[in-house]
């Protein structure tokens, strides 16, 4: 019967195991046309690379479409237009090529307008329809390129879905008084303040006010398509800022297939602060108090402290616990109880430590009442920096770490190219302030958050280490 029951799961799970990675998004980039202050030359591959990078599309380029007809397109799920014919005729379209893209967009495929792309094709209304919005005479401005802030409107859109609320957009060009089809044919997912005395009394048409907010990103739905209109993107510099590439990629997979399934990055994310003792809502909790198979000993056994009543209890001798998930720069927060062991004095009291990537040392001691020398202190990088101030609660009352870490900046060799730094708060007091540490082999590399028992330096008195609360955010 077991025999039966094993032939039965493994032929049950078989085709799960076997089953071929989602097929790549197949996407035609369509450039070239006139370089008027638009360098397709250079955005056009910054664009390929970004959707490449994704691992979701299959991306082909082409700088001659203007004679294309349906066949062109035979096999793509999706167009990204990159391209300017600045009203002369050896740019424009052939009637069949037009025709081939609205088919193409009717029958269910995906289309990305990208910036200037919407200034093209003035002879086309259908143009204007796909775009939903376009740069025409008497329609289109924006003051010098600046730095400002989207605003995105619609939370609930898959392309936005679980980005802030808003996020910078550097030294960009911001569209404004564009030529808009009528209300209710696009939907706006986010727009940005035009301040109007940024035009210096230059602007060549109207600017009533102080300013106005101008949509940046946009949908139509064309047929049984779906198009996705991105403004943003002046420049080289700008389509490489996480604002825009995210957008992009993940407009244009929503544009192609409907769905996203792009994380937003950590830098975009939204985050939903925790409740009391609870983690924020993308932290990566380390220990939940359940049990301790997320931590090892160094060799990768079980870790010799134990789980109860939601605590991590490391008697002596328990040896030190490291996780098993092990990451570079980061957000850590931990929380740690030391005994009462009010006969002994110095480094003998309450000793433990937490070891960022198992390399460096942030010290925990008593140092309620118990000198010590400055770097062993509690709140000490140890060896390194004292502690700004005192902090330390008594023994037997939980205290709290807070600490941002970044790693060093290495080369391909392991060589430190920028130091490492921690900020740290101990109990919500600042005890150490973005300082930077000393350069140890290893630190290049992602590591294990380890918590330190003290037994094995010397005969040690009987103690017991309490933590609970222990979560991560990764700001890599």
């Amino acid at each position: 019967m077991k025999l039966a029951i094993v032939l039965v799961a493994a032929l049950t799970l078989t085709p799960l195991l076997c089953q071929p990675p989602e097929p790549k998004v197949k996407t035609l980039l369509i450039t070239g046309g006139a370089v008027v202050g638009h360098d397709w030359k250079t955005v056009a591959p910054l664009l390929k690379k970004q959707l490449d990078d994704s691992g979701r599309f299959d991306v082909r380029v082409t700088e001659e479409f203007r004679c294309s007809g349906p066949e062109a397109l035979d096999g793509y799920d999706l167009v990204v237009v990159d391209y300017y014919d600045a009203r002369r005729k050896e740019f424009q379209w052939s009637e069949r090529t037009r025709n081939a893209l609205t088919e193409f967009v009717k029958s269910g495929k995906g289309l990305v307008i990208y910036h200037f792309s919407i200034a093209s094709f003035e002879d086309w209304p259908e143009w204007e329809n796909l775009s939903g919005a376009n740069w025409r005479p008497n329609h289109g401005q924006h003051s010098p390129p600046h730095d400002f802030t989207v605003e995105i409107r619609d939370s609930d859109h898959p392309i936005t879905k679980g980005l802030r609320k808003s996020f910078h957009q550097h030294e960009d060009e911001l569209y404004a008084n564009l030529k808009w089809q009528p209300e209710g044919s696009y939907h706006v997912l986010a727009t940005a303040w035009d301040d109007h005395g940024l035009y210096q009394g230059k602007a060549k048409q109207p600017t009533p006010g102080e300013g106005i907010h101008q949509p940046v990103m946009w949908t139509v739905q064309y047929g049984q398509g779906r198009v996705f209109v991105t403004v943003l993107g002046h420049d080289a510099t700008a389509v490489k800022l996480p604002g825009f590439v995210t957008t992009f990629t993940r407009g244009a997979e929503w544009a192609a297939t409907g769905n996203v399934t792009s994380p937003a990055p950590q830098r975009l994310r939204e985050v939903t602060p925790g409740v009391g003792a609870a983690p924020p809502s993308d932290a990566v909790v380390l220990f939940s108090g359940e049990d301790m198979s997320g931590w090892v000993k160094k060799d990768g056994s079980p870790s010799g402290c134990k789980a109860k009543n939601g605590e991590m209890i490391c008697r002596r001798g328990a040896g030190d616990a490291h996780t098993r998930m092990k990451f570079k720069s980061a957000q850590i927060h931990l929380e740690f109880n030391i005994p009462y062991m009010p006969k002994e004095m110095g480094q003998s009291r309450g000793n433990s430590g937490v070891y960022l990537q198992g390399i460096t040392e942030l010290q925990i001691l008593d140092c309620y009442n118990n000198p010590t020398y400055s770097t062993g202190a509690v709140g000490a990088v140890y060896g390194q920096y004292p502690p700004l101030v005192n902090a330390a609660r008594k023994p037997e009352e939980w205290s709290s770490y807070d600490i941002v870490f970044r790693v060093p900046k290495c080369d391909e060799r392991g060589q430190e190219l920028q130091p490492g730094s921690v900020t740290l708060f101990l109990n919500g007091v600042l005890v150490q302030d973005h300082v930077l540490l000393r350069f140890r082999k290893g630190m290049c590399e992602p590591g294990p958050l380890m918590l330190q028992e003290y037994s094995g330096w010397r005969p040690e008195p009987e103690s017991t280490m309490k933590f609970r609360n222990v979560w991560y955010r990764p700001l890599e």
